[in-house]
């Protein structure tokens, strides 16, 4: 099972963003580390002995000289910080570009805030239901859930995907082809000896 969970946020400065974050969620501790652990906070182990169980966010600008990268725990509800990014990207007066992907289920979603408007959202959601207590196939299905503003978007694929039919567009030449639509530029990226990543701690 792989999950790619990625945020963008236009702007130069880590502590600006984690600032912006600060405003919306409670959270705790902060510790920089050399890899990207996403379930620091989640589970105990020898650099956190905390059995609480907290959210685990990731922040980093490893990948481009403008963007800031968060990575949320989503907590199966992809809409969750909908209304925290619309909230941010108006305070920055900046762009935000989502994207998730579940490779397992195909459940996967892009969205594009811009200056505190939801500019795109693109959402595919699997859909697995049994309804015989025989050994039958269940019904198991992904389909496109959401495409609010696909018409403004300069990606052809996404923009004749209808709601609720079976879809499957979501992976990850999409996802980078969504990044670099929205002006995204990968301009860091290839150093990783000097890659950085900041765990903050969200309490539930």
């Amino acid at each position: 099972m792989a999950t790619f969970s990625q945020t963008n946020i236009k702007c130069k400065d880590v502590e600006t963003v984690l600032a912006e974050l600060k405003k919306y969620l409670p959270t705790g501790r902060e510790i920089w580390l050399a890899t990207r652990k996403e379930w620091f906070y989640n589970l105990p182990h020898d650099e956190n002995l905390s059995e609480e169980k907290n959210i685990t966010l990731v922040i980093s600008k490893n990948l481009s000289k403008d963007w800031v990268e968060v990575e949320f725990d989503f907590q199966g509800n992809l809409y969750l910080y909908d209304e925290i990014l619309r909230r941010i990207s108006k305070n920055l007066e900046t762009d935000i570009l989502l994207a998730y992907y579940q490779s397992t289920s195909g459940d996967g979603r892009l969205a594009k805030f811009k200056n505190g408007q939801l500019e795109l959202s693109f959402y595919e959601k699997s859909f697995y239901y049994k309804f015989h207590s025989d050994d039958s196939p269940p019904i198991d299905r992904l389909y496109l859930a959401d495409n609010f503003g696909v018409m403004n978007s300069n990606i052809e694929m996404i923009k004749n995907a209808k709601v609720g039919e079976d879809s499957g567009l979501i992976e990850y030449d999409l996802i980078n082809e969504f990044y670099k639509s929205g002006g995204w530029v990968p301009d860091l990226h290839g150093d990783l000896s000097n890659e950085d990543y900041l765990h903050v701690e969200q309490l539930k």
